[in-house]
């Protein structure tokens, strides 16, 4: 994770109240930039629409760019039955649109919450989701100098994670190990400094014979298959934060308070 991202973390954790909302389920961080900037456009040309407006989502003639927008549309009512119209499509999650209509969800859920209880809303957006208020990130820890974490090493790994986690309101979701790698998801609340947590827990490790690397690879962009962090940590991959130019906050729709990182 760029420096970038946790200088980001830390300012909207003196931004954010309790008032936000983390998609459950993983969603390609390229496709929730998509939808934000799309929603946008479409609300703008929109104007005032009824879902009386709107064709039925399961109509067979709609292609995939009148689907998305009809669900940006249903997002943007304040109305109980477009919430339950997205809901009922988000159920079926082989539909080809089942991450738009995602991200729809949770704006319609956002919209009338928000106008219900009469207080800001805002929607923090990661690859990873999260959940409740915890935001979930993928951590691969490395091996010093061994080839293969012993049984006991594993253990140490699994018990001084599970400690750290818990003791700042965090869970470690699960946990994998393949030779020299260690590969973690864990789910950490926005007010907490997620990596001096981890790196906590890796010195306390290490307590019981330094077979860990101070430096490890976390990330809220997308999950790693351990071939995938074996080739990050040779230097033959890219970075896998998202790219800067991609988190413009100022292009943003600040009506809706849509923050992706």
């Amino acid at each position: 994770m760029k420096n970038e991202l946790f200088d980001k973390l830390q300012q909207l954790s003196n931004l954010i109240t309790d008032n936000f909302n983390v998609i459950d389920e993983p969603i390609d961080i390229k496709l929730q930039m998509e939808y934000f900037k799309r929603s946008k456009n479409v609300r703008f040309k929109s104007g005032e629409i009824t879902i009386d407006d709107i064709s039925d989502l399961s109509n067979p003639d709609l292609d995939d760019e009148q689907l998305r927008d009809r669900m940006i549309q249903l997002a943007s009512i304040d109305d109980p039955k477009a919430f339950r119209i997205l809901e009922e499509y988000t159920k079926d999650k082989s539909n080809r649109q089942h991450a738009w209509a995602m991200m729809a969800l949770q704006e319609s859920k956002m919209l009338i919450e928000g106008n219900l209880l009469n207080e800001r809303q805002v929607f923090v957006s990661t690859g990873l989701g999260g959940k409740g208020k915890l935001l979930r990130y993928f951590v691969a820890l490395i091996g010093n100098d061994i080839e293969e974490f012993a049984p006991y090493q594993q253990h140490i790994i699994q018990s001084e994670f599970e400690t750290a986690l818990k003791n700042n309101r965090s869970d470690l979701e699960n946990i994998q190990f393949q030779g020299k790698y260690a590969a973690l998801t864990v789910l950490i609340p926005l007010d907490v400094p997620c990596h001096q947590t981890l790196l906590s827990a890796v010195e306390e490790c290490n307590l019981y014979g330094n077979f860990l690397r101070s430096d490890f690879l976390i990330t809220n962009v997308k999950m790693l298959s351990f071939s995938e962090i074996d080739d990050f940590v040779a230097g033959k991959m890219d970075d896998i934060s998202p790219d800067s130019d991609d988190i413009d906050i100022d292009e943003l729709d600040e009506s809706n308070n849509d923050i992706p990182f």
